[in-house]
């Protein structure tokens, strides 16, 4: 199941545990990224576990912010009190969360109370809205960077042990019910953080420190408890920058002080698209029961859900292998006809030369969001041509650099191969790797398809240039036509002539 998490990194501060202190350090990480406040010998100290901007585990994965010493707590003055509202809102925040990767695109990812493990990182900037007086909820308006290389503006809402995400993901709304077990899988439920768990804090001293995102060097009070660090303002005590190794770094340029909230923010409490659609029409619901409140956890187990399971005629689909006749044709393009004709008949499409190809990679990662895995892993065991070659983060940065190489190539024809190469893809990814649910989901937010280009350029431009660019963006043009070896009669490049039968 996919979803994509955008969760308040707050929560991940309600319930340090003590457990996540001693996990061994895994990832050997050394005492600047890493210098828990317990079970650390000697002590934490000062500019010791004061993070950065991380990319990934290891210890070269993270750009370190930099960090001079004024004083350790005995050398300097009774410092301001932590400043933590009862009610707050803070209009822009800078988020990298951290957590458990158990999904190959990062898109359940919460933060854990240990480092075991593969981790995701990704980018979240918004704002916040908190009232522990008269809602009893925290509330997020987010931009969240995805590793498939696009944004996606989600809201997120905890209340009670009622947590909600609603995604915007390229047009199409996505809304994930559930709850939040402490550690992922223990029989505590997480409540909104309460604002006296600031009181936990130990003062650990006083640094000159650099401010990610904002480009500022200050004098702050650094805090620590647990793995959880924190920097204030000397003169206000406003939370300015919290760092987590295994959680998330968050930048906080106004601070968490008291101040208004906008109440009508909770009004909407489940949100409208948690509910089922009043005109019936589907919608991509994840845990949600009727009323729009997360299914109990038992339920979630056995419930039918839209790409949940695959069955019936997904699964029949997944398991042939040859496609029956009426879905093939007798070379490329007849066969491109014949497949752009279902197209035609079932959606809403746009011929592949109407498309640019930074656009049918937006849609590719609308698809590889709304995929099933099931999918992939019955293509997986058989090594079917239909499985997914490359993880989130690989197609993205290979994406990327196969756009450079066709921009810059002399040769204008080389772009068209490259985007029509992504016009084949594309319509694997829906067919092939979308239940039909989910295609409906598709269907009815008004999203178009590309139509498969009728000319095949292995036979073509492809066979002419031979340098290293060209070879690249062929080679990865072969890859995304591969539906030609079932849906056409059309030989392989190179391929030996079968003899006529006497």
């Amino acid at each position: 199941m996919r979803l994509l998490f955008s969760l308040c990194l707050a929560v991940a501060f309600s319930s340090p545990n003590v457990r996540g202190q001693a996990d061994g350090n895994p990832h050997d990480w050394d005492r600047v990224r890493r210098c828990d406040q317990q079970d650390y010998s000697p002590a934490c100290g000062v500019c010791e576990g004061v993070g950065g901007i991380p990319t990934g585990s290891r210890n070269d994965q993270i750009e370190l912010t930099s960090c001079t010493i004024v004083g350790a707590p005995d050398e300097m003055p009774e410092p301001v009190a932590i400043q933590w509202g009862t009610q707050w809102t803070l209009p822009l925040a800078y988020e990298v969360l951290i957590g458990k990767k158990t999904d190959p695109a990062c898109f359940q990812t919460f933060p854990g109370n240990d480092s075991v493990g593969e981790l995701c990182y990704r980018g979240q900037t918004g704002s916040k809205v908190y009232d522990m007086l008269e809602n009893l909820a925290i509330r997020e308006d987010l931009e969240v960077t995805t590793d498939i290389g696009i944004n996606v503006t989600s809201m997120v809402l905890h209340q009670g042990t009622n947590f909600w995400v609603v995604n915007d993901i390229l047009g199409v709304d996505q809304c994930v019910c559930t709850t939040i077990k402490e550690g992922g899988g223990f029989d505590k439920l997480y409540y909104p953080v309460q604002y006296n768990w600031i009181e936990k804090m130990v003062y650990i001293g006083r640094e000159i420190i650099g401010i990610e995102y904002l480009n500022e060097v200050r004098e702050m009070n650094h805090w620590a408890f647990g793995p959880h660090h924190m920097w204030t303002d000397i003169d206000t005590g406003n939370i300015i920058r919290m760092w987590q190794p295994f959680n998330g770094l968050q930048v906080y340029p106004g601070g968490v002080g008291q101040s208004n909230v906008d109440s009508t923010l909770f009004s909407e409490i489940p949100p409208e698209k948690c509910l089922p659609s009043p005109n019936l029409l589907p919608r991509w619901r994840i845990g949600c029961d009727d009323n729009g409140y997360p299914l109990p956890r038992d339920d979630k187990k056995v419930s039918k859900r839209p790409r949940d399971v695959v069955g019936g005629k997904d699964l029949s689909r997944a398991e042939e292998k040859v496609p029956r006749g009426h879905y093939k044709g007798m070379n490329f393009v007849e066969m491109s006809d014949v497949l752009n004709g279902w197209l035609n008949s079932s959606t809403s499409t746009q011929a592949c030369l109407d498309w640019d190809v930074e656009e049918i990679q937006q849609l590719q990662a609308l698809l590889y969001l709304a995929r099933e895995s099931q999918f992939d892993t019955i293509y997986a065991k058989t090594i079917d041509n239909r499985r997914l070659r490359e993880q989130a983060k690989e197609l993205s940065f290979n994406w990327r650099g196969l756009n450079s190489l066709a921009s810059a190539h002399p040769d204008p024809r080389i772009a068209k191969v490259q985007r029509d190469g992504h016009c084949h893809e594309a319509v694997m990814w829906y067919v092939h790797h979308l239940t039909e649910e989910m295609k409906e989901i598709i269907r009815s937010s008004g999203v178009k398809l590309p139509l498969l280009s009728p000319m095949h350029h292995g036979q073509g431009i492809c066979s002419e240039l031979d340098d290293e660019s060209a070879k690249r963006i062929c080679d990865s043009y072969q890859e995304k036509v591969t539906c030609a070896s079932c849906h056409s009669n059309e030989l392989p490049p190179n391929a030996n002539t079968p003899s006529p039968r006497s």
